[in-house]
């Protein structure tokens, strides 16, 4: 059931502290699982690392801020983070998010790639949406979708 009210925008400055939030709502297990916790401020300064707010955008539902997708586009479009708060999860919004990538990359006659890590959940569902593996590293999966018509 597509989830309409689903809407997206830019994330800003003021969006930090619910970015980082969400994230680490829902990673910090995965983080544990795969390295062990390096204490707070290592584990923020990896994140300012790798967060790139000028393709980030925040996941409204009903007016709600429910999570943040990062998404660069080019030759291909890549997913470089996908994250909903935990209550929001396993609803469909994810899924929702994801079709809408595929139908833009489907115009595009380009594949939409992302990676996530081996132990990730999140994996069955990518995999159910037709992304194939194309290469694994010591912790990570990555996937890409080929355009191929409609899901």
């Amino acid at each position: 059931m597509p989830h309409s009210w689903i809407s997206l925008r830019s994330a800003t400055n003021d969006d930090r502290a619910f970015v980082e939030g969400v994230y680490f709502e829902t990673q910090r297990w995965l983080i544990e699982a795969l390295f062990g916790w390096r204490g707070d401020e290592v584990e923020q300064a990896k994140f300012s690392e790798s967060y790139d707010a000028e393709h980030t955008s925040i996941v409204v539902l009903a007016g709600e801020d429910i999570g943040w997708l990062t998404v660069r586009q080019g030759e291909y479009v890549e997913v470089e983070a996908i994250y909903l708060k935990a209550d929001q999860q396993r609803k469909g919004i994810g899924t929702e998010l994801l079709e809408r990538l595929i139908q833009e990359a489907e115009a595009g006659h380009v594949s939409l790639n992302l990676s996530t890590a081996k132990i990730n959940p999140a994996r069955r569902l990518y995999e159910r949406l037709g992304f194939a593996v194309v290469r694994e590293d010591e912790f990570k999966v990555y996937l890409e979708r080929e355009p191929r018509g409609p899901i």
